[in-house]
Order: structure tokens, then sequence, then C-alpha cells
């Protein structure tokens, strides 16, 4: 090889000397996806690299996607409470192979009581089977509260805690409710196009690339 004016190494055309793919730079892993048929490694280095080096500049072991005996593991993202759109391209992003399933029967359950304590935003709101029919990590909407205390809870949340009957989120105050018998006919129910449930549970890392999942968004 030759040099230019600059010093620069210069192949048989004349042209600089570059790393291959990367240029002048060190070696870039894919920091995006875990190792799959949608990406073709050409050297067992890239294969290293996205194994073991994801916390460069540091060595950090791989725990969100590994290679073992050849096959490329995942850890499943939650999409729980996702538009169904979202949640699509998330998981699409995790390389998994994805059913939407037909949307969840949504129909709105009669609120019984609302409460929330002085200098928490955690508000709490008592429906029948509320807590097996959010799971936490869902999309809630919550309608009708009529009470003075009480409408700025109506809106759409995410639920953080559930229990048989009652469900919990992080609501926008921290002024104390106690309503036992709230006015009108306030509701609560899951909000349309959004995720109630996922097939495969959110952080499983034993899942091969590819692996199906099914998700379930509310009516």
């Amino acid at each position: 090889m030759a040099t230019n004016n600059d010093g620069h190494l210069t192949d048989t055309a004349g042209r600089p000397v570059v790393d291959f793919v990367w240029g002048n730079m060190p070696l870039q892993p894919n920091d995006e996806r875990g190792v799959s048929n949608k990406l073709t490694y050409g050297l067992d280095n890239h294969q290293i690299a996205e194994a073991g080096w994801n916390g460069f500049p540091l060595y950090t072991p791989n725990t969100t996607g590994k290679i073992s005996g050849g096959v490329a593991y995942i850890v499943v993202p939650n999409v729980l409470g996702f538009t169904t759109a979202n949640a699509v391209d998330g998981l699409q992003d995790a390389e998994m192979t994805i059913t939407t399933a037909g949307s969840a029967t949504n129909t709105p359950i009669s609120i019984t009581a609302v409460a929330r304590t002085a200098s928490s935003a955690t508000a709490t709101v008592t429906a029948t089977g509320a807590g097996a029919a959010f799971p936490v990590g869902t999309s809630i909407t919550i309608a009708g509260l009529a009470d003075a205390t009480t409408t700025e809870l109506n809106g759409t949340w995410t639920v953080t805690a559930n229990a048989t009957n009652t469900v919990s989120f992080v609501s926008n105050n921290t002024t104390a409710i106690a309503v036992a018998s709230p006015t009108g006919t306030p509701t609560v129910k899951g909000t349309s196009g959004t995720i109630k449930t996922q097939s495969v549970a959110a952080g499983a890392s034993n899942i091969a690339a590819a692996a199906a999942i099914t998700i379930t968004p509310w009516a």
C-alpha cells in the first residue's frame, strides 16, 4: 500500500484505506435488537459484540438478549396499556411473531366508591370485579364522576394496583377523597384499543427470537 499527501494509507485505486463497514470507528454493536434472521452476521466478532458488549464502553454481561448454543434469545417487553399499533411495533422490534386476537369485551363497570389518602397521588375506585377485569399496567377510562372531589378523576389512567373489587392508579393531585356512594352513574372500563393481555409474560428472558405471542386489545 501507498500513502497520500496527508499520510493516509491508500488502496490500489488510490483511495484512503478504511475499516470495512465501520469506517474509521471501532466496531459498533447493534443495541436495538437481538441476533436473528433479520440480522446477518458474517464474522464471529460481531456475535461476540452483540452477546457481551451491550454495555460498551464498559463490559456488561448481556441480560437483555443473548446467544446460547446458536439460538438467539430475547427479553419479552411489556405492552399492556399500549395502543395496538404501538404494541405490535414494540414486539416486532423484539423480533416476536405477533397475533392480535379479537377485542376483549369491554363493558363499563359501575363505580361504588372512590378514595384517595391526603398527600398521596394514588387514587382507588371500587367496582365489582375490577381486580380481575383490569390487570396492573393496563389502561382504564373513568367517566361520570360528578362529586366535587371526584370529577378530576374522570379520564384515562394506568393501573398500578388492584384487588378483588378495586383498582388503583396515580392521579394528578394529592388532596383527600372519601366518597362512599358517588352521585350519578360513574363507571370504569378498559381504554378502547389498548392492550389488555399478552400471552407471554413481560420480562421472560428464556424466549427464543421469533417466538409466538398473542396480544388482546380492549374493544
